[in-house]
């Protein structure tokens, strides 16, 4: 995509949209697999784990009853902000293991892509504010950079070349992998 924008072949609305696009399908897809592995262990606790002090407090013989009783009749739940997780996973798992064992680090790794996915999600005033404030903060960048879709296809580091989409990615992956290791 960069390469077609370079060429001129598409515009920068176009390439904008397509990292708003990507940044939110892989924050869903994040959220897909907290649901996967919350109701999982629950349905087959015996999951391959690192940890190996992760106990259901009740455990369930099929994933539509878990989702059920874990979703208390809703069609849906939030998994993020990721203490909405944190703080369902305190009442099912002794201890909240393994949603409670993330580092500060990777929970304001996530806090901060929520900002983002709010900002892209909802365009308000407000979302906006938030990632101003809460995102970009004081780090100097030039104008342009300081929107959402600009600020993802901005570079992150030069080499190996990385836009800030890349690293939030990676720092997804990351936190997967400690989740489920």
């Amino acid at each position: 995509m960069e390469s077609l924008h370079s060429n001129n072949q598409i515009v920068r609305r176009d390439i904008e949209q397509v990292y708003r696009g990507l940044f939110l399908e892989c924050f869903t897809s994040f959220e897909k697999m907290l649901e996967q592995l919350f109701l999982g262990l629950l349905v087959d606790p015996g999951l391959t784990h690192s940890y190996s002090n992760i106990n259901p407090r009740v455990t369930f013989k099929s994933y539509v009853v878990a989702r059920d009783v874990v979703f208390g009749g809703r069609n849906y739940i939030d998994w993020l902000p990721f203490n909405w997780t944190e703080n369902r996973a305190k009442v099912f798992f002794t201890g909240g293991l393994p949603f409670t064992s993330l580092s500060a680090t990777s929970k304001n790794i996530l806090k901060e892509i929520g900002y983002i996915r709010n900002a892209i999600a909802h365009s308000s005033h407000h979302s906006k504010k938030v990632f101003i404030n809460k995102v970009l903060g004081n780090t100097p960048l030039p104008p342009r950079e300081r929107k959402v879709p600009s600020y993802l296809r901005s570079i992150f580091r030069s080499y190996p070349q990385q836009t800030r989409y890349e690293n939030y990615i990676i720092e997804l992956a990351q936190v997967a992998r400690q989740l489920c290791n």
